[in-house]
């Protein structure tokens, strides 16, 4: 619990730094700092406690509960969140591989760019509603940058949390 804790408040203390109060605000964009801070935490702590296959299945009921609340366009809310889902799932594997061949920090440097590529290669499907010619480097922009806060930011926050855990486990 401590490591998905510190992974929201990472994710949110990352997100209050650039957003300020937004990060409260369903209808802001950063409020994803929250949301998806939230499910990168729990799918990054779950695989981190070797429990890949409820990791995998918290990915694919995002994607499910994506395709039930969603009011406008349900299959892309369906099809993004399962993809995004997904991308976590994936970073978090390559963060435990990382922790598992001994990297006690800075596992976030390469986490945070990671989600940020799945924010960015999502980002089409996500933002097609408003998407046109005029804004789309902009929006893709956006994206990749609020996927590495949260990536970052979440991964920090279960560093930080591990620490203890890792010098108790050299002392031993």
């Amino acid at each position: 619990m401590v490591r998905f804790w510190a992974g929201i408040g990472g994710g949110l203390l990352a997100g209050l730094a650039v957003f300020r109060g937004n990060v409260f605000y369903p209808g802001h964009p950063a409020f994803e700092c929250l949301t998806i801070g939230a499910l990168t935490s729990g799918i990054f702590t779950l695989v981190r406690q070797s429990h890949r296959g409820q990791a995998l299945a918290v990915a694919l009921a995002f994607s499910g509960v994506r395709f039930v609340l969603s009011p406008v366009v349900r299959l892309n809310a369906a099809i993004s969140g399962l993809a995004l889902g997904l991308g976590l799932f994936l970073v978090a594997l390559i963060f435990d591989l990382l922790a598992r061949g001994g990297w006690r920090f800075g596992k976030f440097l390469v986490a945070g760019p990671l989600v940020g590529g799945v924010f960015l290669a999502l980002a089409p499907i996500t933002e097609l509603a408003s998407m046109n010619v005029h804004n789309a480097a902009g929006l893709l922009l956006f994206r990749l940058a609020l996927g590495v806060l949260i990536g970052e930011g979440v991964a920090v926050g279960i560093e930080l949390a591990e620490l203890p855990l890792l010098r108790r486990a050299s002392a031993d």
